[in-house]
């Protein structure tokens, strides 16, 4: 019976797991679409824009040649692509002083690399590629130490509370700090400074701000928006520094709360049912707690604070003072309390009887 059900257990996760990665496909899928729906119509609009402006600088200066301008305008777009503004000539824009280069840094080591600014010699791409082959593991590194240090504070040392206080179970209290860190997270680090970089790029919508927030933390750095282009040299600097700070100290929140919900048991039982046993014994997780709603168990099953088999107090009679033993329930058994009027002598053997019944017998 049970190599039946393990070969029915192990069936139905095979076709899960085929099921699982069909979905992902379709999901994919779906995504790609939607994006061909919404932007290709932007995508054609913004071309014929540009070139009806390119048809009617031709026309305005007849003695400019069409081959000219293309390679004009395809110099400059390598140039801008690599974070060179080549048709500012005023401008005190630099991509390597001191700020720029430590934002650089850092976008790189935290793999969000906005793209905006690239290496532009030979000996700078070999210098990234040294530099981050250290610098990109020691980096998750330090995030990874940073989160598990945080982790029993932020997390462990709440539910404890939640449950100490609140009498709620691990699982019910667990799933409600995390509702609330998720809420905080996402009002102190998306909401608040997409409102920020709101007031603070005139050019920006809420939307536009709050989508760079989330690129930035998702580590993506598609580098379409990047805050302090439009400011002066100061102001662009002050931006740079805020961002670097603001992207170090969003990741290590980011993992403390993913780390936090992943050990929900919850996501470890759709983990196990798609993994099996295995991976949750070697996290140390027992059966009974890889459940997929709250508290599976029943009443009988929670643990309870009992007190001892036998406890001793003060007798509740006219004489305080004299103690009574009271035996609790064991086994179904009814309780037997005990006091000076009991004759305790029924609850030892008697010797003299059984030394009698061994010598009448024989």
């Amino acid at each position: 019976m049970a190599v039946l059900a393990d070969k029915a257990l192990t069936f139905l996760r095979v076709h899960a797991f085929i099921f699982l990665m069909v979905a992902y496909g379709l999901f994919i899928v779906m995504g790609a679409v939607v994006l061909m729906v919404l932007e290709q119509p932007e995508e054609n609009l913004l071309v014929q824009e540009v070139r009806e402006l390119k048809a009617r600088f031709l026309a305005d200066n007849p003695c400019v040649e069409e081959r000219s301008l293309d390679g004009l305008l395809m110099d400059v777009l390598s140039a801008s692509k690599r974070g060179v503004a080549a048709l500012q000539a005023d401008s005190d824009e630099c991509n390597f002083d001191f700020t720029s280069s430590l934002f650089f840094v850092i976008t790189f080591l935290t793999t969000t690399g906005y793209g905006t600014t690239v290496p532009l010699s030979d000996e700078g791409r070999v210098f990234c590629v040294v530099y981050c082959l250290v610098g990109i593991p020691l980096t998750m590194l330090l995030l990874s130490c940073l989160t598990h240090a945080l982790l029993p504070r932020v997390t462990h040392t709440p539910i404890q509370n939640l449950q100490l206080f609140w009498g709620l179970s691990r699982s019910n209290a667990a799933l409600l700090h995390c509702s609330i860190l998720g809420f905080c997270t996402a009002a102190l680090f998306f909401l608040l400074p997409a409102a920020a970089l709101c007031l603070l790029e005139d050019d920006w919508t809420y939307l536009e701000s709050l989508y760079f927030c989330f690129i930035s933390l998702s580590t993506t750095g598609l580098g379409d928006y990047l805050p302090g282009k439009i400011q002066n040299q100061a102001v662009r600097q002050g931006l740079e520094f805020v961002t670097s700070c603001y992207l170090l100290l969003g990741l290590i929140v980011l993992l403390v709360v993913l780390e936090s919900f992943w050990e929900l048991q919850q996501f470890q039982a759709v983990l196990r049912f798609f993994s099996g046993p295995r991976l949750s014994e070697l996290n140390g997780l027992s059966l009974d707690e890889l459940v997929l709603t709250g508290d599976m168990t029943g009443p009988e099953e929670e643990p309870q604070y009992t007190l001892p088999i036998s406890t001793i107090s003060p007798a509740f009679s006219d004489s305080p003072a004299t103690p009574t033993i009271e035996l609790l329930p064991v086994f179904g058994l009814p309780s037997i309390p005990a006091s000076k009027d009991y004759d305790h002598s029924s609850l030892r053997p008697n010797p003299t009887s059984d030394l009698c019944h061994s010598t009448s017998s024989n």
